[in-house]
């Protein structure tokens, strides 16, 4: 005897029994309506829904029962429902079908969730659901930004009290990220991802990530070849970058025409602010390990923090000796802001993302 019923009208409909003894019906326990309608099956578990919730959201989800009441002879019912059949992954189905009802509100958009944003913006994007869709990329987007200025904040979010980085404590690992949005075809999500992943060792990027606490090496995320060829071509640009700029705008940089100590006597004091900004350059190059702030090849921070050391006094770095004037300082401050931003604006061409309406 099949598992479901062919006929609309027959008086017994199938129940749930254990596996051992026949047929056994899988209630998703929070997704199953006494006054559902409409059963979705999606591996070996059963959803009771309601095809209104469904064909008010979704123009795939619409046609698909609407072909299913076509074809009633085919057709299967359970518990006198008609049975939708999808190959999705329940563990994917469950918390999408739980966004039309609910939203996405109560979703947080960190390594704990990732799992359920991933599985939200899959079936978002297959089954044509924009408002759900375009909600979880705006929660992803604070984390994953297109402004620097929002970069910023992501930063020092990731940041603890003792000037410790530590990103992987609450954000998804960038390589889940950089496969989701080419799955979903998010791609306003992959500079900033490519960007994070890029700060990581050439041989992190090329092994892939293993979920923590996981040794199942089947579990391992891995780069498609094309975007592991990108993620390390940028990471050279980006590291270019950070060199010419020690170049430009450190190693002999001559002070402002409105220096205070331009016209010193003391030759000391006359080079005061060219010795700051060649002091400058040894921290940069000092920490280009990460031995301070566990940033290693990070230049849009290091690029800035060569600015912060003109005036940080806390404890979590060595200080300089000697500080540039005011006029010094703010000539240099320019020409940072104008790196970081000049850096940002290329990260879409560095890791080969050509298919951008818009950056930033």
């Amino acid at each position: 005897m099949d598992d479901f019923s062919t006929n609309r009208y027959a008086g017994n409909t199938m129940k749930q029994e254990p596996s051992h003894s026949g047929p056994f019906v899988n209630k998703h326990p929070d997704l199953w309506f006494e006054d559902g309608n409409i059963v979705i099956m999606a591996g070996d578990f059963f959803f009771n829904v309601h095809q209104g919730v469904l064909c008010r959201h979704s123009v795939p989800l619409t046609e698909a029962i609407d072909a299913l009441k076509g074809d009633d002879k085919y057709a299967r019912f359970l518990e006198g429902n008609i049975v939708l059949e999808l190959d999705d992954n329940p563990k994917d189905l469950s918390p999408f079908l739980m966004a039309l009802y609910d939203g996405v509100s109560h979703v947080k958009h960190n390594s704990q969730d990732f799992e359920i944003v991933s599985s939200i913006l899959r079936l978002a994007t297959k089954y044509a659901v924009e408002h759900v869709r375009n909600d979880i990329l705006r929660g992803m987007s604070a984390i994953w930004p297109r402004n620097l200025s929002a970069w910023e904040f992501r930063e020092a979010d990731a940041t603890d009290t003792t000037g410790v980085y530590k990103p992987r404590s609450i954000y998804p690992h960038p390589i889940l990220v950089i496969n989701l949005a080419k799955e979903t075809g998010a791609n306003e999500l992959l500079p900033s991802a490519f960007y994070d992943l890029s700060r990581c060792a050439a041989s992190e990027i090329a092994t892939g990530y293993l979920p923590q606490g996981s040794s199942d090496r089947s579990q391992m995320h891995v780069l498609s070849d094309e975007c592991l060829l990108n993620a390390l071509r940028g990471r050279e640009h980006a590291s270019r970058f950070l060199s010419t700029f020690v170049v430009n705008e450190l190693e002999g940089r001559e002070p402002s025409q409105n220096c205070t100590h331009k016209n010193d006597t003391d030759p000391f004091r006359k080079r005061i602010c060219q010795a700051t900004f060649e002091a400058t350059t040894f921290e940069i190059l000092r920490d280009v390990n990460g031995v301070v702030f566990h940033r290693s090849s990070d230049p849009l921070f290091a690029i800035m923090d060569a600015d912060l050391m003109q005036t940080r006094t806390d404890s979590t770095r060595l200080n300089l000796l000697h500080r540039a004037c005011e006029a010094c300082r703010l000539e240099f401050t320019a020409s940072v802001d104008a790196a970081r931003e000049e850096m940002w604006h290329k990260l879409p061409l560095w890791f080969g993302i050509t298919d951008l309406q818009s950056w930033p």
